[in-house]
């Protein structure tokens, strides 16, 4: 863990729906949890691939001219800017494809899942089947 990281020790796993919702669609619960991770109150950890999740969901918002390109452009760069602690999906691709075909999930949302329970924390997502997917999860 950085050393300018002052957590309580908690740690989350954010999946792609928690950027979204704080910044387009502006809601309460992940807007909560971005604040968190940004005053750093709480570590976050996300695989890399939630970049280009966040990007492909935010291009539905500029086709359906709810966002501008540049509004689509400046939230992926405030994305950037969270403290977040990013992995590497090479190591979690592998039991994130047994543990989609076990449970019914994405490859892509099975990585979120491998990663909260390798890191033993809790899952932060508006996805309920990903929630209910791990042990410990928080739907917003």
């Amino acid at each position: 863990m950085n050393a300018r990281v002052r957590s309580t020790g908690a740690s989350a796993v954010f999946d792609a729906s928690v950027f979204v919702r704080a910044t387009v669609r502006l809601e309460r619960p992940a807007i909560e949890w971005i604040r968190r991770a940004m005053q750093r109150e709480v570590v976050v950890s996300v695989p890399d691939l939630v970049f280009p999740e966040v990007g492909n969901a935010l291009r539905f918002y500029v086709r359906d001219a709810t966002l501008t390109l540049s509004g689509a452009l400046r939230r992926v760069r405030f994305v950037r800017r969270i403290p977040l602690e990013v992995r590497g999906i090479e190591t979690l691709v592998e039991p994130a494809v047994g543990l989609a075909v076990s449970r019914g999930l994405t490859v892509y949302d099975a990585c979120y899942a491998v990663l909260a329970e390798a890191e033993g924390a809790v899952l932060i997502t508006a996805d309920n089947d990903l929630a209910t997917a791990v042990t410990r999860a928080e739907l917003i």
